[in-house]
């Protein structure tokens, strides 16, 4: 299933620079295939501003994401929240995902 574009994605909340750094664990570095997908549910917002370019909204929950990374040529799928998203410097965009628990326990690790 191919990547959705970017321009699905340029409303989301962008946020500053310096309010991204509120890790929680700690970070690896890797380079892999990512695909992701939103589900197809109908996801009630409401709306904050907008302009001829853009419109900004709340959501009641975070909006969920299907993801599959890879690793030694398998797709391994995982549940994801978008929690951040923001425009770099060359126009491309980069965005935070946060990890759902796929069971009852909360301390559960990502599947990869």
């Amino acid at each position: 299933m191919p990547c959705m574009g970017t321009a699905f994605f340029r409303s989301f909340l962008m946020k500053e620079q310096n309010d991204m750094d509120q890790r929680i664990a700690p970070r690896l570095p890797i380079k892999t295939r990512v695909e992701f997908f939103v589900d197809a549910d109908i996801i009630d917002a409401e709306s904050i501003n907008i302009s001829s370019t853009g419109i900004r909204f709340d959501t009641q929950d975070p909006i969920p994401i299907q993801m599959r990374l890879e690793k030694d040529g398998v797709l391994h799928e995982n549940r994801a929240h978008l929690v951040w998203a923001q425009r770099k410097p060359d126009n491309t965009m980069t965005y935070g995902f946060q990890f759902v628990p796929q069971n009852s326990d909360k301390d559960a690790q990502i599947i990869f």
